[in-house]
């Protein structure tokens, strides 16, 4: 970032500040030095000046540029930051584009559920330019919705820090398992303990549920592998790897060699759209998918389930 020129108003620049981090990142000023093309005294004239300017040492005088003061460590951490979020900002301004929707969703919601609302939006909207996100972990999709990376999420989401809020349906979850062992299991938690479990990453809320309803049926589960999302699981279930626990959206257009397993007691999850302002793009979004006849396909298909009447109200969080 050294070629960058612009300072604050006490003529601290970018450049000190690269300097400074490097510095301290590589462990000496000559390795600093090094990767940024420029010579050692140089960069150590440039360190005098932000000491200079700043008036306190970053350095121990006794160290050789090799061991931070107090207030240097503190400014350390801070200067980092200023330098990620230049980065940030010059990334943002490469890629940005005027006409372009994100929406940000989970992996099943982005190959099951979004193409055909997509379509629609094309083809009935004449809305282009959207760019669909996919997140593993909703705690990932959260933030980026919250620092303005996306323009809307879609998923099982709670509270988020996002102005609009919208109930779209309902997603039920199911276990599955190779067809030539569905004749093994009843439902029962009891049952589908005695066999191997295909495990999601600790963060997934997949892995959280799993837990609490074994936790309720007072049964342990049993993990042979880890899957990084559910379409890696559904190719172990597949191959008779393991049980899984997955949206019954994700069996759409699924290998026969899947059977699904219906839990006794149905495991239901609200799917809602949080979006951080309400755009002309994010109204269209809204009219798209919460259309009758879309519903009525969806719940046709097995995609979604429709939101009781109750729920169908935009909301402001």
């Amino acid at each position: 970032m050294s070629e960058y020129s612009m300072s604050t108003s006490n003529s601290i620049t970018l450049r000190q500040f690269d300097y400074f981090v490097n510095t301290v990142q590589l462990g000496s000023l000559s390795a600093a030095a090094r990767k940024l093309g420029v010579t050692t005294s140089a960069m150590s004239q440039q360190l005098d000046v932000l000491e200079g300017l700043l008036g306190r040492k970053l350095f121990d005088p006794q160290s050789r540029r090799s061991s931070l003061t107090k207030f240097g460590r503190e400014f350390f951490l801070k200067a980092s930051n200023v330098l990620d979020s230049v980065d940030k900002a010059l990334a943002m301004a490469q890629t940005f584009s005027e006409g372009v929707m994100a929406v940000g969703t989970t992996p099943t919601i982005a190959n099951k559920l979004l193409p055909p609302l997509i379509y629609r939006m094309r083809s009935e909207q004449n809305i282009d330019n959207i760019e669909v996100r996919s997140f593993t972990n909703i705690r990932d999709l959260y933030e980026s919705l919250d620092r303005g990376d996306i323009d809307l999420a879609v998923g099982p989401l709670g509270r988020s820090a996002a102005k609009f809020v919208y109930p779209v349906g309902e997603e039920e979850l199911v276990a599955v398992c190779h067809h030539s062992q569905g004749n093994r299991f009843d439902g029962s938690w009891e049952r589908l303990a005695e066999a191997p479990w295909i495990r999601y990453g600790s963060d997934s809320d997949l892995t959280t549920i799993i837990s609490r309803e074994s936790d309720r049926a007072q049964v342990r589960i049993r993990y042979a592998v880890t899957a990084p999302d559910v379409t890696a699981a559904l190719s172990l279930v597949e191959y008779g790897l393991g049980v899984a626990l997955v949206p019954k959206m994700s069996l759409h257009g699924s290998s026969r060699l899947i059977s699904p397993v219906r839990l006794p007691n149905p495991i239901r999850r609200e799917l809602i759209v949080h979006a951080r302002d309400m755009s002309l793009h994010v109204e269209k979004f809204l009219e798209v998918i919460t259309g009758s006849d879309l519903v009525r396909k969806f719940g046709a298909a097995g995609l979604l389930e429709s939101p009781s009447q109750a729920s169908r109200s935009l909301s402001a969080s």
